[in-house]
């Protein structure tokens, strides 16, 4: 959801080159493999930090990093006092922060603002678009089923899953499903795969995000929960429902690619709502069958 507000920064700063510092988890190499934006990507365990777990070794570690780059500008996009001080210290002249202590803001919309605020322009756009080759037609048949969560409680029951897909009675779809490469998500798609036993569901969390994204690329639609394949659907303009039990609808909001389900009767949801199993099967039918 960041990288509207990255795209922007270099578009007002276009004879500069933007270096990303990032943790690997996000996997920013592979998802901005080709962005024009970003001229460099970091991941910081790797190539900063290195084995080393002692704060203090970090902290020098980084500004050593920051003077040798010689970086004239900072965009730190997440409240930090270290961030801060690394800046400071090193020297850099123009440093623009969301602030040094943490708030209890919606980071969404905070984000948004604080762009506007930082390049002094009031017409900026939350709407995300990845750099991707295109394909030229979606493949109607090809749905991705977003089983992953960072969480229990914004996993929607797996055994909703299982009956949606039996009910989506269209024997020419071909179902992925996404999720991380652990235990408990290789279960999930296990069990789902084993309860319908039709060879047109495969499991994808035991691949790279690289090779992840030509299939979600060439899908038709995406559904499932709340997650980073969610995002990552909306970004590369595959229309994404999701399910929206415990976590904030301004997750959605800031793409109109992503269509959010919360359960009846709600007015919203946010953190510890507790709702996912509220969300009922026919509520996500409904909205699927707007799309196939």
């Amino acid at each position: 959801m960041f990288l509207p507000y990255i795209q922007q920064i270099k578009e007002h700063n276009k004879d500069f080159q933007f270096t990303l510092i990032t943790k690997k988890r996000t996997a920013a190499k592979q998802i901005l493999k080709y962005e024009q934006s970003v001229n460099q990507t970091v991941y910081l365990e790797d190539e900063i930090l290195g084995i080393t777990k002692s704060k203090i070794n970090n902290f020098f570690k980084i500004l050593n990093f920051i003077k040798k780059n010689n970086f004239s500008k900072i965009y730190i996009m997440h409240f930090s006092i270290f961030w801060f001080l690394v800046a400071k210290i090193s020297g850099i002249k123009k440093i623009y922060k969301y602030g040094i202590f943490k708030k209890n803001v919606d980071i969404y919309l905070n984000a948004l603002e604080q762009n506007k605020r930082w390049l002094q322009d009031s017409n900026l756009s939350s709407q995300t678009k990845i750099a991707y080759p295109q394909n030229n037609i979606k493949n109607n048949n090809q749905i991705i089923i977003g089983i992953g969560s960072s969480g229990p409680t914004k996993r929607w029951p797996t055994e909703n899953y299982i009956e949606l897909i039996k009910k989506i009675n269209n024997k020419n779809i071909k179902f992925y499903l996404a999720g991380g490469n652990n235990e408990i998500e290789n279960q999930i798609a296990n069990k789902i795969i084993n309860e319908i036993k039709d060879n047109r569901i495969e499991s994808l969390c035991s691949l790279s995000i690289e090779e992840i994204m030509p299939i979600i690329n060439s899908s038709k639609l995406y559904i499932g929960n709340d997650t980073g394949f969610m995002h990552l659907s909306a970004g590369l303009n595959i229309p994404a429902i999701g399910l929206f039990g415990d976590t904030p609808l301004s997750y959605a909001n800031y793409t109109k690619n992503i269509m959010p389900i919360i359960p009846k009767n709600f007015e919203t949801v946010g953190h510890n709502s507790m709702a996912m199993n509220k969300i009922t099967i026919e509520q996500v039918l409904n909205e699927v069958k707007k799309f196939i």
